[in-house]
């Protein structure tokens, strides 16, 4: 009898101890820590908006190494999202909301397992004298009895949000991207074999916008009616003659490599090449910015161009009215 009167005292106690939790644990959960970086700004925001350098030293990724990462959309960009499926970590999305270049990332996190919940999450950038700091910042709402799961969370994310800035702070000022008056970053990549389909011209330098916008939509259409999976929309420069103010190039469509030539296109195939690119944020008038970056770039290396020179368009000007967030990557191929 001793024991029963013990244990249901124990077991009030426990009750009770759980109703002032429910009631004196905050619904709202704010976690914000900050770090700052030796970088220019340009460079740091490369190692939070994209997707697949935040996966590389996120604390999660490091928490459950076998976990299987996927990358959804244009990763850089509004709307691109990465998954995780780890027995560790569970299941979940994190998915950029709404990006303001070289500011502010804005992110909604969803948890599908072990729990189901979402958050908002966010970067904030500032940049001094050519060192930035970085906020990263998590706000979630938790109906009860979730906001209990909330008070003890909070230690653990902290933990987290400040180990995984140490990362980037140390991934970012081990290897650091050659810049140009510390604006656009200068990256390498690996191009794939790509097969477009093109219409072809030799245009006047001055003139390169309206060929682009008048013809892409031409080719655009063209690649659906033949049934074919089109996808960013591309500018193929393939020379570039100051003297004459002329270039040959083309306004291109990439397309499945087993494509068969079709009226309206031609098609044209590049191999896999080395290259060097850069995600250049604003106007198209203004993006002389990044082949001049890129073309100083290659010279300091002692690199040779190939040609063509490769614009992707991947904002599209007709859903985002704001230029300072259009996004073209120019890419240079070379040996």
């Amino acid at each position: 009898m001793k024991a029963l009167k013990v244990l249901a005292w124990i077991i009030g106690v426990l009750a009770a101890l759980f109703l002032i939790l429910l009631f004196a644990a905050p619904s709202h959960l704010h976690v914000e820590r900050s770090v700052q970086v030796n970088a220019p700004i340009n460079v740091v925001w490369e190692h939070l908006v994209k997707f697949e350098n935040f996966n590389k030293w996120s604390t999660w990724r490091q928490a459950d190494t076998a976990a299987v990462y996927t990358i959804s959309g244009v990763d850089g960009t509004e709307g691109a999202a990465t998954s995780w499926d780890g027995k560790k970590i569970g299941k979940g999305k994190l998915e950029h909301i709404s990006l303001l270049p070289y500011k502010t990332i804005k992110q909604k996190i969803y948890f599908y397992t072990p729990v189901h919940m979402e958050a908002d999450v966010f970067f904030e950038l500032d940049d001094t004298d050519g060192k930035t700091k970085v906020t990263w910042g998590f706000d979630g709402e938790y109906e009860r009895p979730q906001n209990i799961l909330g008070m003890f969370m909070k230690g653990a994310l902290e933990k987290d949000f400040q180990q995984g800035l140490d990362n980037m702070k140390n991934a970012v000022e081990k290897q650091q991207p050659v810049t140009v008056n510390s604006k656009w970053a200068v990256k390498e990549t690996d191009f794939p074999a790509t097969t477009f389909a093109m219409l072809r011209k030799e245009v006047r330098i001055k003139d390169i916008d309206k060929f682009i916008t008048a013809n892409l939509p031409a080719v655009y259409e063209a690649v659906m009616a033949a049934n074919l999976a089109p996808g960013t929309p591309t500018g193929l420069i393939f020379s570039w003659d100051e003297n004459t103010g002329k270039t040959d190039m083309a306004a291109a469509i990439p397309v499945p490599a087993d494509s068969k030539p079709g009226a309206g296109y031609q098609l044209y195939t590049l191999p896999t090449s080395k290259g060097v690119y850069v995600d250049f944020y604003g106007p198209y008038e203004k993006t002389y910015e990044a082949h001049a970056a890129i073309d100083t770039f290659l010279k300091t290396a002692n690199r040779k161009q190939k040609w063509p020179v490769l614009e992707q368009y991947i904002t599209d000007p007709a859903s985002e009215p704001d230029t300072t967030k259009w996004l073209t990557k120019v890419i240079y191929l070379s040996e």
